[in-house]
């Protein structure tokens, strides 16, 4: 064996346990972080989560012993000195986790194929071994280099020893002499191939081996972030006060809120903007929260997210409440740059969004594709298996989905309902024919539909109240912008202007800034910082009297304006809108709103409806025509009119290609444990079709960020553009790939006020 000890072992004499490291130290460290201390973490992180999964008492119990044996010999295959070396910089290039295996093979007996299998790949993919050294890292192919990485491990018999006592002290197994390992573990090699694994191995096996490795993975990744104190799962019934002081801020609750409160299982909640829908939702999932159930709020857009979370965390608090989205950690970074340095908020950021993608926060704020990730397979699938079972799921704004993302989403429904998952459907303008396949293909049945009842006065004065006076305009927004001046000057009232393209915006909030001094814009054309900040602004006890915005205000941003113009859109989208004018209908008269009947932008001196559907969006402002005071009821009305055909053409192809996924419908079958697939990453990163650009005037302050490492902030100066737009962009020679940092670099006009230019640009860059 001593023939074998490689040459470079002279170069260092590990000969007390402190002196072996899990990681390498930190920036002006000297010292790495020590493997028992690390270790310990990781099996005292994967008890706590144990104890709080969703399932009976018996089956944690289970599932604990199995997952704190993998916890406890995870890291093991360390001790090796390669690895040791490796960590002060000296390049080994073997896979530790093999030696862990094949420790854990001899020490834990009782240890599950499952199991091992979870050690083995806590680290990469199975996929990795197909090609790393041809496989021979793997235990089970009897190659000298698996003998070398044996031998180089037993060169350290002794201190391995010393380290299994202290950790069998913490985690009960039997310590067997270590003069030499097995060249073969329990762990066949059958386990390392996608293709054989998916016929050659029962599904009960691939599934359990899945739950494993996701439990050691999360308990891994928290106690490097050193997130020590979990925490506790919320009994969210004991929170009931709590939401009426948040949501309802002192009034009574009102009949469909309590109907909510009632209503066991399955459900749809058709509650009008600003009648205290979210109060209703919480108190739905508090009644049907299970023991150690999680509740997953799913929202359609980033912002109505970030603002949600803000929300849920007043009342449950902020450990409580995780968000998860592409962008999280530019947001959280914006949440704590007022109480920290920039450099300290940026740590703290990073570590809590990547929190939110672990087993850590009880209550997350997300996207749907953040769930589809889990139903598709993607990155970190497995802890799906761990945190979904018994789980409450609310879908808000179901009617902003896209009928791809609508078949998708039910898709994944019936998986979690599998699961014993409840699921609430929510919006305040509900098409019929939505409710209809909502009813049918989750099986809600007609008494779980709740909405405010007419029949009953409490209710009857949400239904009845009339916030707005629609008034249908001929010409476009810009056509009648000197009249839109007159009137606002002669109301003195706060306005809202809504626009429905990015350029339509800039002019007249071009237009509005000569003659009046309190405007502000909004659209999806600002970087993170600059729209964070007008965010608050609009948001604040004191905002500007003027807002110009195109859709990026309707998702839900706490707003309420005086009086609104409006370019034509669907009915749903204008039921958005009108949501952010007298918002609560406290006003003594509803407020003004003006639709015009025409889009501004136009294409050969036609009219262009993008983003929505030309018939849709005139089918619309035709039977707004036909009343001047607008009750909810009456704009349901309008919006089941418009969609009473439901999908058809595209529509309806998409929607039944994501019902039909066969991935998500055949969930179990397809479980290949220790892998992922890479695609679902475009679909959920990918999915708005935007790419981000760096404006030329933010280069030198991008440039500085980077050098002072700070990138985190240097990423808020990018703005999203569609990536439809760049073709011409790029032909005009306004947009590039910069070599020096990455990013796609433009000369197009940026200012915090006016946000991404695409008709201007700065003269003389080349």
């Amino acid at each position: 064996m001593k023939d074998r000890i490689p040459v470079y072992t002279c170069m260092i004499s590990i000969k007390i346990l402190d002196d072996l490291w899990a990681k390498s130290p930190a920036a002006n460290e000297n010292k790495g972080e020590s493997l028992l201390a690390h270790t310990l973490s990781v099996i005292s992180i994967s008890e706590r989560i144990c104890n709080s999964l969703p399932i009976s008492i018996a089956q944690r119990q289970e599932i604990a012993r199995e997952a704190t044996l993998c916890a406890a010999l995870h890291d093991s295959g360390k001790v090796a000195l390669g690895f040791q070396l490796s960590l002060r910089q000296t390049h080994w290039g073997r896979r530790h986790e093999m030696l862990s295996l094949a420790i854990a093979s001899v020490v834990a007996k009782e240890l599950s194929v499952a199991g091992l299998f979870a050690i083995a790949t806590h680290h990469k993919p199975i996929e990795y071994f197909d090609d790393a050294f041809n496989g021979q890292q793997i235990p089970s192919d009897r190659s000298n280099l698996w003998q070398e990485m044996v031998n180089n491990l037993l060169i350290h018999r002794d201190l391995l020893i010393e380290y299994l006592k202290l950790i069998s002290s913490r985690v009960n197994f039997k310590i067997e002499g270590f003069d030499t390992l097995p060249l073969e573990t329990r762990l066949k090699k059958v386990w390392f191939n996608k293709k054989y694994q998916s016929y050659k191995i029962d599904i009960s096996q691939r599934r359990h081996a899945s739950l494993l490795r996701g439990l050691l993975i999360t308990a891994d990744h928290i106690a490097s972030a050193h997130q020590f104190d979990l925490p506790e799962i919320p009994i969210q019934k004991d929170y009931t006060a709590i939401i009426h002081h948040a949501e309802l801020k002192g009034n009574k609750i009102l009949p469909f809120q309590q109907r909510c409160a009632e209503t066991k299982g399955d459900a749809i909640l058709k509650a009008p903007t600003g009648s205290g829908k979210t109060a209703a939702i919480l108190l739905w999932s508090a009644y049907n929260q299970s023991e150690n159930g999680r509740l997953f709020y799913v929202l359609p857009h980033t912002a109505s997210i970030n603002a949600m979370h803000k929300r849920l965390q007043i009342i449950y608090g902020e450990k409580i409440v995780g968000v998860l989205h592409h962008k999280n950690a530019a947001y959280l970074f914006r949440v704590f740059e007022n109480d920290y340095s920039s450099t300290d908020a940026s740590k703290m950021a990073q570590t809590v969004s990547g929190l939110a993608r672990e087993l850590y926060h009880p209550i997350r704020v997300t996207t749907p594709h953040q769930i589809l990730r889990v139903a598709l397979h993607g990155k970190g699938w497995e802890l799906g298996l761990a945190e979904f079972p018994n789980a409450c799921f609310v879908f808000d704004e179901i009617h902003a989905f896209e009928p791809l993302l609508v078949g998708l989403t039910l898709a994944t429904v019936k998986w979690l309902k599998s699961m014993g998952a409840r699921v609430l459907f929510a919006s305040a303008t509900l098409p019929s024919f939505l409710e209809r396949i909502l009813k049918e293909e989750v099986k809600i049945s007609d008494e779980c539909i709740v909405s405010p009842n007419p029949k009953n006065q409490d209710d009857k004065v949400v239904l009845d109240k009339i916030r707005h006076r629609v008034e249908i305009r001929a010409g476009s927004l810009l056509s009648n912008i000197e009249t839109l001046v007159d009137e606002i000057k002669a109301s003195g009232k706060t306005t809202l202007i809504v626009c429905n393209h990015v350029v339509t915006s800039q002019k007249v909030y071009e237009k509005l800034q000569e003659k009046f001094k309190d405007v502000r814009l909004l659209h999806a054309r600002f970087n993170a910082e600059d729209r964070s900040n007008i965010e608050g602004e609009i948001q604040s006890d004191n905002p500007p009297n003027i807002l110009v915005a195109t859709q990026a205000v309707e998702v839900s941003l706490d707003l309420d304006y005086d009086c609104g113009y409006i370019e034509p859109a669907p009915a749903d989208a204008l039921g958005q809108r009108l949501g952010r004018i007298n918002r609560k209908g406290t006003r003594h008269d509803p407020a003004k709103v003006v639709i015009f009947e025409e889009p501004s932008v136009k294409i050969k001196d036609s009219p262009m409806y993008l983003p929505y559907d030309r018939e849709i969006t005139i089918e619309t402002v035709n039977l707004l025509r036909e009343t001047e005071f607008l009750s909810e009821p009456l704009l349901t009305e309008v919006v089941n009119k418009i969609y009473r055909d439901g999908y058809k053409g595209d529509s309806k192809t998409e929607y039944e290609k994501g019902l039909k996924n066969p991935v998500i419908t055949a969930f179990d079958e397809n479980i290949i444990a220790g892998t992922h697939k890479d695609w679902v990453e475009d679909i959920i990163e990918g999915s708005d079709g935007q790419m981000e650009v760096l404006p030329i005037e933010l280069y030198s302050r991008f440039i500085k960020l980077k050098e002072e490492k700070r990138y985190l902030e240097a990423k808020l100066l990018l703005v999203p553009i569609q990536i439809r737009q760049c073709r011409r962009l790029f032909a005009e020679r306004v947009l590039w790939r910069d070599e020096v940092t990455e990013e796609y670099r433009t000369s197009l006009k940026y200012s915090p006020e006016r946000g991404l230019d695409l008709e201007k640009q700065i003269d003389n860059i080349f």
